[in-house]
């Protein structure tokens, strides 16, 4: 019994890898920097820290548009978001923020393509001031314009609007944050 079993094994491992080598093909992958500005337009914590800067790097693979149709990304984005204080009595805060996003570009091989995205994070605050940290999530809608420039390099600019939500911690409402961005970046 255990020959037969080993013998299935080893059937099936080298029929797995020829069918990698002949059948599947590997999905290409996108690499994104990206630098920006970032407004809060509403918050409901007492902090005013609403204006604020961003760093944020992201791998993407191609899951749709092979051959005729547009383009789409599945994306993983880690990212970190500095708000610096509106006045004195305020404090700054940084949220290091982490997800997946869906990009779908808006037609094919153009110099200039549009995309549209949306995406689900998870986002870790931290107020200056306040010990500890507090677990949101973010849901983001992203619209921009990728610029090609040669051999699969791309710069590009986009809008964002986010809305975050936080756990309120023993009272009756979470805390409910909107942002609006404006970043540029560049893919390879």
């Amino acid at each position: 019994m255990s020959k037969i079993f080993t013998l299935i094994c080893f059937f099936l491992l080298s029929y797995s890898v020829v069918a990698q080598d002949t059948l599947m093909e590997k999905s290409p992958k996108q690499y994104s920097f990206t630098l920006g500005y970032r407004n809060t337009i509403s918050s409901s914590f007492v902090n005013n820290a609403s204006n604020g800067y961003n760093l944020e790097a992201e791998i993407a693979w191609k899951v749709s548009g092979f051959h005729k149709k547009s383009a789409v990304y599945f994306g993983v984005p880690l990212g970190y978001n500095y708000s610096i204080p509106n006045t004195e009595n305020d404090f700054y805060s940084t949220t290091l923020f982490y997800g997946w996003i869906v990009r779908h570009e808006i037609g094919r091989n153009k110099k200039y393509t549009p995309f549209l995205g949306y995406g689900l994070l998870l986002n870790q605050l931290r107020i200056d001031g306040t010990e500890g940290s507090v677990f949101g999530h973010q849901t983001r809608f992203e619209f921009g314009v990728n610029r090609h420039l040669k051999n699969k390099t791309y710069i590009f600019a986009k809008i964002e609007y986010s809305y975050a939500r936080f756990p309120s911690l023993g009272n009756s409402s979470s805390n409910k944050t909107q942002f609006i961005g404006f970043k540029l970046g560049l893919r390879i």
